[in-house]
């Protein structure tokens, strides 16, 4: 089950097991390992791969929904794309939505 969400969190953040064994400044072969369920994840790892998806540890191991039960999966994938952003990435995001709520409001 861990395995999956692993697998599941990192592709819709876009990332390779490359990329996200980088940042988390684990090996590649360590989070290979983690995905395809050959290694157990220690505590550890588990805080870390809980803190970068923002997620909670409960939903890692599978005894809980996403970030909050009243988010809809849409907006639960909407949060886990915006959190794989860069810092340029957000502030543009943050931009447009400043805008368009501009052109909802003015309705």
């Amino acid at each position: 089950m861990l395995n999956e969400k692993l697998i599941e969190l990192r592709k819709r953040s876009g990332l390779t097991q490359a990329d996200l064994a980088k940042y988390l400044r684990i090996t590649g072969q360590a989070h290979s390992c983690y995905e395809s369920n050959k290694r157990e994840m220690d505590f550890t790892s588990l805080r870390l791969f809980s803190d970068f998806y923002n997620v909670t540890t409960d939903y890692l191991l599978g005894r809980k929904n996403l970030i909050k039960d009243t988010f809809s999966n849409e907006e639960n994938e909407i949060i886990l794309r915006y959190r794989s952003l860069d810092g340029r990435g957000k502030e543009s995001v943050k931009a447009t939505l400043s805008y368009k709520l501009l052109y909802v409001t003015k309705k």
